[in-house]
This record gives structure tokens, sequence and C-alpha cells, in this order.
């Protein structure tokens, strides 16, 4: 009997690490029987979130992210040294065909332990690796990207490793259904939806942005209706905003099935995280993207570039002001809102940039099928 494949997953503590890697999973599922996701994890609470309802295991380790205190290094390498540890012993009793590094600290200690001895690559979405992933990627054999420019953020010793083959999209996203989805949300199905989106635990700018457009949006979104994702404790102040403003809305906390998300949209306001430009390619849905504007390289707004150079999305820089926010917003949206012609030019941009076999690559390396 052939032996049951595992493969290490290594990472977690964003949603967006985990849904490329749940991405992954299930496209391994597809090309093998019954192969075993082993996610070595963190303690946060939204690995628990994803994780719990699918049939993949996880293993909590002790790391921490390095601390930008100095006094504070002694805890982190306590528990460097522990997750080191962990996967050590991990490795040892699972024998993974292969050790997949998710992005970011919690990937370091299974990457670092498995390089050289096990096929081992990792994921780099962003348009800009992060500190982790350029510590990394001299170990790995093999780093995915989504983007064409990714390479040269990497060494030129490393740029042989690159495979630029998209961001892995969970297949929920793609399948889902436009009338079950404003069904869901008790939408009006005669009117275009304008969905907006902080990321998992909801964006406050942009949240207080949209909230402070309201009014004005109010006037020029004649036959739209507003669907928000608004974060965990967020969704009073923006109901009231829509109501105040009289804005068809419907407004949620947390949405457990995002292609419903997609699905019903029309045009979607969010952050420019990879995971987001991904979806919207994949789904073909335009976007206003308000890239975060707090991360030292930038690297939201390098990820939104494809899209607002290939007239899918418009960029709205974050000036962490409600009020210069809600302007530039209504600005951007105003020609799109009064146009059909030009949403569905958008539409087909985004469309034309969708990469849907991101995960399956990455699944078939990760096998030995590439």
């Amino acid at each position: 009997m052939t032996e049951r494949p595992t493969y290490l997953f290594a990472g977690g503590g964003t949603g967006g690490h985990l849904t490329c890697a749940l991405a992954v999973a299930d496209a391994l599922a597809d090309l093998q029987a019954d192969p075993r996701v082993l996610f070595l994890c963190t303690d946060k609470s939204i690995d628990g979130r994803f994780l719990d309802p699918t049939p993949w295991g996880r293993i909590v380790q002790p790391i921490r992210p390095l601390p930008r205190n100095p006094l504070h290094l002694g805890g982190f390498t306590v528990r460097w040294l522990g997750s080191l540890r962990l996967a050590r012993r991990v490795l040892r009793d699972v024998k993974p065909a292969a050790v997949l590094g998710l992005g970011g600290y919690a990937a370091g200690p299974a990457v670092r332990v498995a390089a050289g001895g096990v096929r081992t690559a990792m994921l780099n979405p962003d348009a800009v690796p992060g500190k982790a992933n350029r510590y990394l990627a001299r170990r790995v054999d093999a780093i995915f990207t989504q983007f064409e420019a990714t390479a040269g953020h990497f060494a030129e010793a490393l740029r042989a490793k690159v495979r630029c083959v998209g961001c892995p999209v969970r297949r929920e996203i793609l399948g889902a259904d436009r009338d079950a989805a404003i069904g869901r949300f008790g939408l009006d199905a005669s009117r275009r939806t304008l969905a907006v989106m902080g990321g998992s635990l909801g964006a406050a700018s942009v949240n207080d942005a949209v909230a402070a457009a309201a009014a004005p949006l109010a006037k020029v979104a004649r036959g739209w209706q507003i669907l928000h994702v608004a974060g965990p404790g967020k969704t009073a102040a923006l109901e009231t905003a829509y109501r105040q403003a009289g804005l068809a809305a419907a407004v949620v906390e947390f949405c457990d099935r995002m292609g419903d998300v997609y699905a019903a949209a029309d045009l979607l306001i969010g952050r420019a995280g990879a995971n987001t430009v991904a979806e919207l390619t994949a789904t073909g849905t335009p976007g206003v993207l308000m890239p975060y504007p707090f991360h030292a390289d930038d690297h939201q707004v390098l990820n939104a570039a494809d899209m607002a150079a290939a007239g899918a999305a418009r960029v709205v820089r974050d000036a962490a002001d409600a009020a210069v926010n809600a302007g530039r917003l209504v600005e951007a949206l105003t020609p799109i809102l009064a146009d059909p012609p030009a949403l569905a030019a958008m539409a087909a941009a985004a469309a034309s940039l969708a990469r849907t076999d991101a995960a399956g690559a990455v699944a078939r390396w990760l096998a030995g099928l590439a």
C-alpha cells in the first residue's frame, strides 16, 4: 500500500497567509488520494478560526515576531529556540514529503530546520518580500510569487529560485453564485453592489473614510447598494452613517464565505493586500484600493500597480484622515458609479489579469510533479 504523503505548512498569524495555504492544501487533495497537511502555526485566534473547520491538522508554535525593543530579545530567543525544537521533533515524526513556508515570522523555524534535507518552498505573494522571507529565501528550493517584479527584490543569486505563478486563491472564491449571495446578505438584486472590505479584522481608516463619504456618495450612487464587511465590533457606526445618508446597506462583522462577497460585488473598496488583489482579478471585480499606508516598503501600493496600470483599479492613497480620505474616495468613485460602460471595462481589465492556477502550480511542485 502506498504511504499517505504528508506536507508541512509553516506560518500563520494572519488570514492572508492562511487563505493562500488552504488553497494549496485543497489543490494537493485534487492531485493525490488523501494527503495529510499539517500546519505549524501560531497561537493567535485567527489561526484556529481558519484552520479548525478544515480537515487539516495544526500544531501551535510558541514563536513571536522579532521585537523592536532590544529589551524583549530574551523572550523572543526563548520562543525561537522552543519553536526550532518543536519543528525538529515534528519533522522527525511525520517525515514530510515537502515543507511550505507561508511567509512571515512563523514560517522561520520549520523552513530553517527542513532546508537541505526536505524539499522546501515558500510563498511570497506580496510585491516586496518582508524581512522573514528575505532571510529564508537562501534556504528554500523554490520561491512562489504573484508579481513578476518581485524577483528583483531578491539577491541576484536567488532569482533562479523564483517561480511567478500568481497568488493561490481558494476555490470558494471562484465558485460562488451571485443570486445566492444577494439573498444571503438581504440585498436587492435590481441594484448594483459596492462592497467594502478592510480585511479580517476591519481596517479602521477604510471604515471611517466610507462612513464619512456616505452622504456625498448617496448623491451619485443612485441604483447602488452597499455590502460592508466591517470587522468585529465595528458595525453600529457604519449602519448609522448609511441610514442617515439614505444609502441601502448590509453591514456584517465577518464573513466566513468571502466568495459570496465577490459574487455580490460589482465594485469593491478595500486594501491592496496580496490576497485581495488576487481575488479581485480571479473574480473579475474592479476595485478602488486604499493601500495600507504604514508599511516601510509601501508594498501594498506596489501590489496594486498592475491592476491600476491595466485600468482595473483606482488607487486612493490613505491619508490616515477620515475627511481627506472621504474626499478622495468620492472623487475616485463618482465617475465609475455613474458610468456602467466604464465599470464594465474595469471588470474586463481585472479578469484579464487573472491567474487562477497558482494553487495547482504550488501543489504540483510540492508533490514532485512539476
